[in-house]
């Protein structure tokens, strides 16, 4: 068994262990080896302590990962839409643009929309002519008009009638002529809205038979009548009673070319220009019959018959008014088009026109009687004219138009009185008593007016 001594020198070299400090990779490590606390070296000395220890630097942590982004829920799939128990209503009418147009004055305008604001340019005031025509949207027209006009025309005196004593010096009396009644005629026409610059264009007809009156007359017993447009009583016998009619065919068409547009909030105006052609005729027929109370004549009747066809074409020109019963210029902000216009309104249509006419003039007269009478005449010959004949026009009166089907449509109506002057229309044949000779006078070159009522109708879709 070892005692005390051995075991110290045994444990002696453990007892110097010193503190051994020891740096790997950077970081410093502090070792400490005690081999035995409670004991003490044999020879008494203590060892050095050991510096205390140094805190030991843990390695950073690294900054947390962050966790991805969630995803986003799946979106539900929409729900059908419910089906209508009732048909649905169209939606309300929208103007074509749903803001203004912002287009470069060089550049040019679509034709679907118009700026709100006029392109104005350095030194030009602006100036916007508004169109006015009815509804804007429609693009085909056509008008149906029932005329009921009556017919003037100058010189139609065919025969004098004394209404003095028989044996009186101082002879008066009355000039008879034949005057035509009212009649029925119609106009009808086509129009075409066109897309340059709102222009509108018209084309119609107007068609009229006008027919004169019954009239006739007798001289009282020891008077004789005088014709005024024959060769008679240059043959011999006197007049003793008298009869006239007459017969007027009156066929016009028109073209027209013009523009719609406000001049005032209440006030719109087309001026237009155009071309017209007209193809008329007049039948003029008078009969006399013979007196046998100052001479033995061989025959018992005398007639002549006057017969005009002409043609005619030359320029027109003209402007129509409208003045509405309130603010008939109501403009939408962006479509530049009229919305809300008034119904009711007084027009009022003024034309004139220069023709180039030609006149087929036929004048012949015959005496009737017993197959072994004498038959005597007149037919002159080289009669036709070819003349410039003016003529004017004019139509006045109240209109009612209305839109619907969203501007769609329109129907308007207007009742007026019409005239129509057409300057030396009649070139009938007439008998000169001065010289004695049958000879146009310009006192025979008159004049054909018409005039009546019309109704017009007119239809946009």
């Amino acid at each position: 068994m070892m005692n005390w001594k051995q075991m110290s020198k045994v444990l002696m070299p453990l007892s110097f262990l010193s503190l051994t400090c020891v740096f790997a990779d950077g970081e410093l490590t502090d070792t400490l080896a005690f081999a035995n606390a409670s004991l003490i070296a044999a020879d008494g000395n203590c060892p050095q302590p050991c510096p205390a220890p140094r805190p030991v630097c843990p390695k950073p942590c690294p900054p947390p990962a962050c966790p991805k982004p969630c995803p986003p829920p799946a979106c539900p799939k929409p729900c059908p839409p419910k089906p209508c128990p009732k048909p649905c209503p169209p939606p309300p009418c929208k103007p074509v643009c749903p803001k203004p147009c912002q287009v470069p004055c060089e550049q040019p305008r679509k034709t679907e929309c118009v700026p709100c604001v006029p392109c104005v340019r350095e030194g030009i005031t602006p100036f916007v002519l508004t169109t006015s025509r009815p509804c804007n949207d429609v693009g085909v027209y056509f008008f149906v008009d029932a005329l009921y006009w009556y017919t003037d025309i100058g010189n139609t005196d065919y025969a004098f009638v004394p209404t003095s004593p028989t044996l009186s010096f101082n002879t008066s009396g009355k000039n008879e002529q034949y005057s035509f009644k009212w009649n029925w005629g119609f106009k009808v026409g086509l129009g075409f809205d066109l897309d340059h610059d709102e222009w509108d264009t018209d084309f119609y007809y107007t068609w009229l038979v006008s027919k004169t009156h019954p009239n006739s007359f007798t001289v009282a017993v020891g008077q004789e009548a005088k014709s005024l447009d024959t060769n008679f009583p240059e043959f011999g016998g006197s007049i003793a009673a008298g009869s006239a009619n007459a017969k007027l065919n009156f066929n016009v068409l028109d073209w027209e070319l013009g523009r719609w547009f406000y001049i005032s909030d209440s006030i719109s105006i087309r001026p237009f220009t155009g071309l017209k052609g007209s193809w008329i005729n007049l039948k003029e027929t008078v009969s006399f019959n013979n007196s046998t109370l100052f001479t033995v004549p061989t025959f018992t009747g005398y007639s002549a018959k006057n017969r005009t066809k002409s043609w005619a074409v030359g320029p027109s020109a003209g402007i129509k008014s409208n003045w509405y019963f309130g603010s008939g210029n109501t403009i939408d902000p962006c479509d530049g088009h009229v919305r809300s216009r008034p119904h009711f309104s007084i027009f009022g249509d003024f034309s004139g026109a220069l023709m180039y006419s030609h006149f087929q003039n036929k004048h012949s007269e015959v005496s009737t009687g017993p197959a072994t009478a004498t038959v005597y005449g007149f037919t002159p010959s080289h009669l036709n004219r070819n003349l410039m004949v003016p003529v004017l026009t004019g139509f006045m009166g109240l209109a009612y138009d209305t839109c619907f089907n969203c501007d769609k449509y329109h129907f308007g109506i207007r009742l007026g009185y019409e005239l129509q002057y057409w300057f030396r229309q009649n070139q009938r044949f007439a008998f000169d008593d001065a010289t004695v000779v049958p000879r146009y006078t310009r006192s025979t070159s008159e004049d054909l007016a018409l005039q009546g009522m019309t109704l017009d109708i007119r239809f946009d879709f």
